[in-house]
């Protein structure tokens, strides 16, 4: 796993992934980046998702017959998509300065967990991200918006040369 990144967690009560953007950027994330950082995860884990991939990019396991005509679907055709509430509840959880953790609302832990369905259907492991191809984007992308402390103020440069000049005329 890379550094900065936990392994994600699926618990019938919690699933969540925590990212320490201060060891993955290399300094203190602003707010606007934190943010950003959790929309592209949360996007990725989605887009991931209805293309019918896990966290470790290979098809998930077949629907079942009477499911997937329940649904409308082929049983190949699985994107863990019924109403869309579960991938809808993708969001932030309370964390420190430095760190962003994506998490399923409690709500909607038990179907992320193994779809409501006990222990009889293995777990679809589709939720965070693991790839540090797909974090090292979506960290290069975010670091693209870190304040720049050097840019200079140009209302305040011309006040200033204004201010040289009218005391060398005097």
């Amino acid at each position: 796993m890379k550094k900065g990144v936990s392994r994600p967690i699926y618990k019938i009560d919690k699933v969540e992934q925590k990212f320490n953007l201060k060891t993955l950027l290399g300094y203190t994330p602003s707010n606007k980046q934190r943010e950003e950082f959790f929309d592209r995860v949360a996007d990725r884990i989605v887009e991931r998702t209805a293309d019918g991939k896990d966290i470790n990019g290979k098809n998930f396991k077949p629907y079942s017959k009477k499911y997937a005509d329940k649904k409308g679907v082929s049983v190949t055709s699985v994107d863990l998509i019924l109403k869309g509430d579960m991938l809808r509840s993708i969001e932030p959880a309370p964390v420190d300065d430095d760190s962003v953790i994506i998490a399923i609302d409690e709500k909607q832990t038990k179907k992320a967990y193994n779809h409501n369905v006990g222990d009889t259907l293995k777990k679809r492991t589709f939720f965070g991200l693991t790839k540090g191809k797909e974090i090292d984007k979506i960290v290069n992308d975010v670091d693209m918006l870190k304040p720049k402390e050097d840019i200079t103020d140009l209302a305040a440069l011309r006040a200033a040369i204004s201010k040289i000049f009218i005391e060398v005329e005097e």
